[in-house]
C-alpha cells in the first residue's frame, strides 16, 4: 500500500464513526493551522456525496456539500467555508476532487449547473 492509499485509509477510518447510512466518501484532506515551517494540522475534511464533515478539536460538524473549495495555488492555499482555512499543496489533488466531484453531481442533477 502506497502513501496515498495509507492516507485515503487513515481519513475513511476517521471518518467511518461520523456517516449516515448509504453515505459515500468522495475525498478528503488536511487543513493546517500555524505559520511557515511551524505548521501543525488542525481540521481533517472529508468530502461526502452528503455532506463535508469536519473534524478537529472542536469535534465534528457537518457543512453543505454544495461549497466550492477553488482552486488551489501557492504552498499553502486560503479557503473560506464557515470560517478560512489553509491546505499545504501536498493535499491539493483531493482539494481539486472535491470541486470536480461536485460538479459531476450538480451536472447528473441539472446539466447546466456544471459550469461553475
Amino acid at each position: 500500500m502506497g502513501y496515498r492509499e495509507r492516507r485515503a485509509e487513515m481519513l475513511a477510518t476517521k471518518a467511518a464513526p461520523h456517516l449516515e447510512p448509504g453515505e459515500q466518501i468522495q475525498t478528503g484532506f488536511m487543513t493546517l493551522t500555524g505559520w511557515s515551517i511551524f505548521t501543525v494540522p488542525a481540521e481533517t475534511f472529508v468530502v461526502t456525496d452528503r455532506a463535508i464533515l469536519v473534524m478537529g478539536r472542536a469535534g465534528v460538524y457537518r457543512l453543505p456539500r454544495n461549497s466550492w473549495f477553488g482552486k488551489p495555488t501557492g504552498i499553502y492555499y486560503r479557503f473560506q467555508l464557515d470560517r478560512s482555512y489553509r491546505v499545504h499543496r501536498q493535499w491539493y489533488q483531493e482539494v481539486i476532487a472535491a470541486d470536480e466531484a461536485l460538479r459531476e453531481m450538480q451536472t447528473r442533477d441539472d446539466p447546466a449547473a456544471g459550469e461553475h
